[in-house]
């Protein structure tokens, strides 16, 4: 349409490649065999594009596209590495993959073309995580490389912490980051606390500094559902408990009972509380308790360590989800305090206090971990995009939401209101969706490229100020 007025391509990109981010067992190794120098690994950074090409009965085939990673350090040698290549796995007998690169790696005095592929077939990870060690085919005699290759489909990871702090990317640093903020870790505040909880009207207001957030989900139409750390009242919905899950958009999603029912707790308590929450797509919700009680239903005790279902079955016990981090004290029950379970069953979690392992290793409340052994992310990396001037070893994770390409499909989204102000030159959007979270595209012509007007939102809604005297059209993405 014209400069003055705004459309919208009714589309979604949902169904494109799926983005993947390197986690932190990923490793680059610039070996020279005859040299006999120690093999230094060099942690590896960066994201990968990976598309669908084919699928049948047996194997599925992708594409890795985009790849984008560096490794070691700006005060010595640094890496950079960017290409393509194929992915298979599957399988008749046994899962089996296979990666093949085709890669540019310079390392900051040379530069080459470097083709890799994995040695060995076997598959060690669930899917969608994705690992696998490739060697280099046609390194010279003094220079081979080797990339270890961790990865899983992720855009932004957000989170709440326990403990507040003030950021150091902001110049001068005057608003502090507190335990009840929604944060991305991309660096930046998905929302502050009293935008999620203003509309629950609680009574006292509270400091901003003492309403933290505990559970924390995003669910369908971009609600963000969250329990507080302490018993409130509310002005319209009355007295809200800790175990509750409420809503951004100032209702009661559940009630701590009406979550626990199916255990039929003995003696019926009035609130367990709730640390941990994942609401499924079909409406199941898991989650995990404060207190322990018994189940009559399942005849045993329920811990605040386990990963619970509104359907009254115990997903996956504390012992399950550290056995293999083998603590040194594995009957103590370190609770837990933010859950993501993807589609295999995997479980990303955080604990309520920390733990070592058999050799000690230091797992800390605030570390991201997998039920399959390994660290997802260090609570220091988490925050680290924030810069905090605080001098903590941990500032704990008590939510956790993923934004990942690996989402559901959903309905395409529908634009509502697309309205420029003659006034201000701003296009207001609105639109109605199925999607978790949004994020709007423009191009200047309706066969693109469209690029980010806005960075990953829960929101239904939003202001643009696009370039004047030309046509500019609107796309949604929706995960």
């Amino acid at each position: 349409m014209a400069g003055n007025q705004a459309t919208a391509a009714q589309k979604t990109t949902s169904a494109g490649p799926w983005r993947y981010e390197l986690l932190p067992d990923s490793r680059l190794i610039d070996d020279c065999p005859p040299c006999g120098r120690p093999t230094i690994p060099q942690p590896l950074r960066g994201t990968f594009d990976l598309r669908l090409l084919d699928e049948n009965p047996l194997f599925s085939t992708y594409a890795l596209e985009n790849i984008s990673f560096t490794a070691g350090h700006i005060a010595s040698r640094s890496y950079k590495i960017s290409g393509s290549g194929t992915y298979t796995v599957g399988g008749e007998v046994a899962l089996v993959q296979d990666l093949s690169l085709a890669v540019h790696i310079d390392d900051g005095s040379a530069g080459r073309l470097c083709f890799l592929t994995n040695g060995s077939p076997q598959v060690g990870r669930l899917w969608p995580i994705l690992q696998a060690t490739v060697i280099q085919t046609n390194g010279t005699f003094t220079q081979v490389y080797h990339l270890d290759i961790f990865a899983a489909p992720l855009r932004e990871l957000w989170f709440s912490t326990a403990h507040g702090m003030t950021p150091g990317i902001w110049d001068p640093p005057n608003r502090r980051i507190s335990g009840g903020d929604l944060l991305s870790s991309a660096g930046r505040v998905v929302k502050q606390d009293r935008e999620l909880s203003c509309l629950l009207n609680l009574i006292p207001s509270p400091d901003p500094s003492e309403l933290t957030l505990d559970a924390l989900d995003v669910i369908p139409g971009g609600e963000i559902v969250f329990s507080l750390r302490e018993d409130k009242v509310s002005g319209s919905l009355g007295p809200l408990q800790h175990g509750d899950l409420l809503s951004s958009q100032g209702r009661i999603v559940k009630r701590n009972r009406e979550l626990t029912a199916a255990f039929s707790q003995m003696p019926p308590a009035p609130d367990a509380g709730l640390d941990a929450v994942q609401v499924m797509a079909d409406g199941e919700v898991y989650f995990s308790i404060q207190k322990d009680f018994f189940s009559e239903a399942l005849g045993r005790r329920v811990r605040n360590g386990d990963v619970l279902s509104s359907r009254g079955v115990v997903v996956k016990s504390q012992e399950e989800l550290l056995s293999r981090f083998r603590p040194r004290d594995p009957k103590l029950d370190h609770g837990l305090d933010a859950l993501h379970v993807w589609p295999s069953g995997e479980v990303w979690f955080s604990v309520e206090s920390g733990f070592q392992g058999p050799h000690f290793e230091n797992y800390g409340h605030g570390d991201l971990l997998s039920d399959q052994g390994y660290v997802v992310a260090r609570n220091l990396d988490l925050v680290g995009p924030f810069q905090p001037l605080e001098d903590l070893a941990d500032f704990g994770l008590d939510g956790l939401f993923l934004v990942t390409d690996m989402a559901m499909s959903q309905p395409p989204p529908r634009f509502t209101r697309i309205r420029k102000s003659a006034d201000t030159g701003i296009v207001e959007l609105r639109w109605e969706a199925k999607g978790r979270v949004f994020q709007l595209m423009r191009a200047s012509d309706p066969a693109g490229p469209y690029q980010p007007v806005t960075e990953i939102l829960p929101d239904l809604f939003v202001g643009d100020t696009p370039p004047a005297g030309q046509h500019h059209f609107y796309q949604l993405r929706q995960w």
